[in-house]
C-alpha cells in the first residue's frame, strides 16, 4: 500500500510540474468593454518612495551545512559584511526622499490619469481617480481599475525602474480562462481580476563617472563620513564597524569602481537642483502608463507565450514603448530609453528612507 501510495504521489507531482505556464497579463474581450464603459480608477497611496537596490551577501546556506554553530558564525558575518552597503543605500534613498517624497509621487500619479479622464471615448474611459491607502482599505475594491506602483533605484543609481501593476475586478464580471488546456485548468486560472497587466518604465542611464584621484579623494571622504555616528565621530577601532569602513575604504583605494561607490556620485546626480532630473523621469513614467493603460484596457488580444515583442511606439528622443511577446510577461508593456550603456541590476535588497519607513508604520497601526 505505501508502495502504491507514493507511486500514485509521484504520478500527482508529475502532473503538476508539467502544467502550462499561463501568461500573467489578463486582457479584456469586447463584451466586457462595451459592459464597464467609463470606469473609476483607484490609486493605491505609495508608502515607500523610491527605494534604493543593494546587493546583500547571504550565506546562510552554506552555513546551515555545518549545524547551528555555522548558521550563527554565517550570520554575523553576513551582519558584518552588509553593514556599510545597507547604511550606505540607506543614506541614498534618504537623500532622494529629501526631493521626491512619496506625497509628490502620489500627487504626479493621480494628476496625469486624471488628464485621461477629460478624453472619454468608446470602450473602457476612465471616469474618476481616487487615491486610497490600502492599509485601511478592501483588500479588492470590485469595479474599479486597480493601481499600485513601485520606485526602485538600481545598484548603481544609474537607472530609476518604475512598475505600475493595473487589475480590474467585479463578480459581475467573472474571469473566465481564455485558453485551453488538455486536463483540468491550473488553478490560478479559476479565479482573480476579470483583467490584469503591468507597466514598467525604464529613465533613461546617468553616464558612470570616471575614476580620478579627486573622485578617488571624494569617495574615501564619503565614506568616512557616512560611518561618523550622530555626534561626527569615526567608529571605534576594533569595532563591526571600524571593520567595515576600512573594508570600504580599501575598495575606494583601488582602480575600480563597485556599483555601490557609483551610487555614491550619482544619487547626488538625481538629487541636485531639488531634484530636476528625477521629477522629469517620474513625470514621464505617469504619463506613460496612464496613456497606455486606457489602451490596453481596450485591447482584446490574448497573449502568446511564444510571440515577439512589438515597438508600438518610438518617440521623438528615440525612447520605445514595447510589447512583450514571449514568455510569462507577454502582453506587458516597457518604456526603455534609446541609449543603454550598461545592463542595470536591481540587487535582492531594497533601502527605503527613514522618512518613509515611518509613514508606512503609522499607516500599520491605523
Amino acid at each position: 500500500m505505501r508502495i502504491i501510495a507514493c507511486a500514485l504521489a509521484a504520478l500527482s507531482l508529475a502532473a503538476c510540474a508539467t502544467q502550462p505556464p499561463v501568461p500573467n497579463a489578463r486582457p479584456l474581450n469586447a463584451s466586457h468593454i462595451a459592459t464597464m464603459g467609463p470606469t473609476a480608477v483607484t490609486v493605491s497611496e505609495n508608502n515607500t518612495g523610491i527605494g534604493k537596490a543593494w546587493l546583500a551577501q547571504d550565506s546562510s546556506a552554506a552555513g546551515a551545512s555545518q549545524g547551528m554553530l555555522g548558521v550563527l558564525i554565517s550570520a554575523a558575518f553576513d551582519a558584518m559584511m552588509n553593514a556599510g552597503p545597507s547604511r550606505r543605500a540607506g543614506q541614498a534613498a534618504d537623500e532622494i526622499a529629501e526631493v521626491m517624497p512619496v506625497d509628490t509621487l502620489n500627487t504626479s500619479l493621480v494628476e496625469n490619469l486624471t488628464r485621461q479622464t477629460a478624453m472619454p471615448g468608446e470602450g473602457v474611459s476612465l471616469s474618476e481617480v481616487r487615491l486610497t491607502q490600502r492599509r485601511t482599505a478592501p483588500l479588492i475594491i470590485n469595479d474599479n481599475v486597480e493601481v499600485s506602483t513601485n520606485y526602485l533605484l538600481s545598484e548603481d543609481a544609474t537607472t530609476l525602474q518604475v512598475v505600475f501593476n493595473l487589475s480590474y475586478t467585479n463578480p459581475e464580471l467573472p474571469y473566465v480562462t481564455p485558453y485551453t488546456f488538455e486536463k483540468a485548468p491550473p488553478k490560478s486560472e479559476l479565479s482573480g481580476p476579470l483583467y490584469r497587466n503591468t507597466f514598467t518604465y525604464y529613465s533613461r542611464q546617468l553616464p558612470v563617472p570616471f575614476l580620478t584621484p579627486e573622485l578617488r579623494e571624494r569617495l574615501i571622504a564619503s565614506i568616512q563620513d557616512s560611518a561618523r555616528d550622530e555626534n561626527g565621530a569615526l567608529p571605534a577601532e576594533g569595532t563591526d564597524a571600524f571593520k567595515g569602513m576600512n573594508r570600504e575604504l580599501e575598495q575606494a583605494r583601488d582602480d575600480n569602481l563597485t556599483k555601490a561607490e557609483i551610487a555614491i556620485f550619482l544619487t547626488r546626480e538625481w538629487s541636485k537642483d531639488n531634484g530636476a532630473l528625477l521629477r522629469a523621469e517620474v513625470e514621464q513614467a505617469h504619463a506613460f502608463v496612464a496613456r497606455y493603460a486606457v489602451i490596453d484596457l481596450n485591447r482584446t488580444a490574448i497573449p502568446n507565450l511564444n510571440g515577439v515583442d512589438e515597438v508600438v511606439e518610438t518617440m521623438a528622443d528615440g525612447r520605445t514603448i514595447r510589447r512583450l511577446g514571449s514568455g510569462l510577461m507577454t502582453g506587458a508593456y516597457v518604456s526603455s530609453p534609446s541609449e543603454v550603456g550598461s545592463f542595470s541590476t536591481y540587487g535582492n535588497a531594497v533601502a527605503i528612507a527613514q522618512v518613509h519607513r515611518a509613514r508606512a508604520a503609522a499607516q500599520a497601526v491605523r
